[in-house]
């Protein structure tokens, strides 16, 4: 049974299909959530506070590292004039560009971020929104010289020539205590200080920077009742 769900599921992701199934299951995710079912932040929630960013940064770009299923490049899609996505999997790679094959404005990208992502932004000219994303979290996810490349990435973000443009929203805080490749928090927080980035703060799992200056918040999260 297992075996003939996982071929249907390949066919599937070759169909226009496979967005639609993908939505349902994030809706899923979130309302079991809503309902106290789990405590880790749903997909829908990091789509609207990215969303939400992009409205109050006016920033066109979004630049993500981790592209997964492509959940948040289709809930971006009509957000950003362009998105680069990268992905280190072969097979989750193959897979986003097949789904994205026919948005022009989107780019997906091969390889691992934290080696990636410094030749990307010396060829984008404008500010950025980044979405980070790009850890290993065992099954289908990838692990290349680190389980996360987030070390890396922030440094390739710091030669950005619109760094004080940028917004820099990074998934997962909770693993941010040291271990595992990552680094604790309050490192995090000195890099940013250290580079003008005055906001530096954790909400909903993910961790927001940027300049103080940023307009304020218009809308409201929906949280867990």
């Amino acid at each position: 049974m297992q075996g003939a769900w996982r071929r249907l599921r390949r066919r599937l992701k070759r169909t226009c299909l496979y967005g639609w199934y993908r939505r349902y299951l994030l809706w899923k995710e979130y309302r079991v959530w809503r309902c106290g079912g789990t405590s880790s932040t749903p997909h829908l929630v990091k789509q609207r506070v990215v969303r939400e960013y992009a409205r109050r940064s006016g920033v066109r770009v979004l630049v993500e590292t981790g592209t997964y299923r492509g959940d948040m490049v289709a809930a971006m899609r009509h957000r950003f004039s362009h998105i680069y996505s990268i992905e280190l999997d072969a097979a989750l790679y193959a897979d986003a560009q097949r789904r994205f094959a026919r948005q022009r404005h989107v780019t997906i990208l091969h390889g691992d971020s934290g080696a990636v992502l410094g030749s990307l932004l010396a060829e984008i000219a404008e500010p950025c929104l980044f979405w980070l994303d790009g850890h290993y979290s065992e099954g289908v996810t990838a692990r290349g010289e680190h389980n996360t490349p987030i070390r890396q990435e922030l440094e390739a973000i710091s030669r950005h020539a619109f760094l004080a443009q940028d917004v820099i929203l990074i998934d997962d805080a909770r693993c941010f205590i040291g271990q595992d490749d990552y680094p604790r928090l309050v490192e995090v927080q000195a890099w940013a200080a250290a580079r003008g980035l005055g906001i530096c703060d954790v909400q909903d799992d993910i961790i927001r920077i940027h300049r103080r200056d940023l307009p304020a918040a218009g809308g409201r999260m929906v949280s867990k009742r």
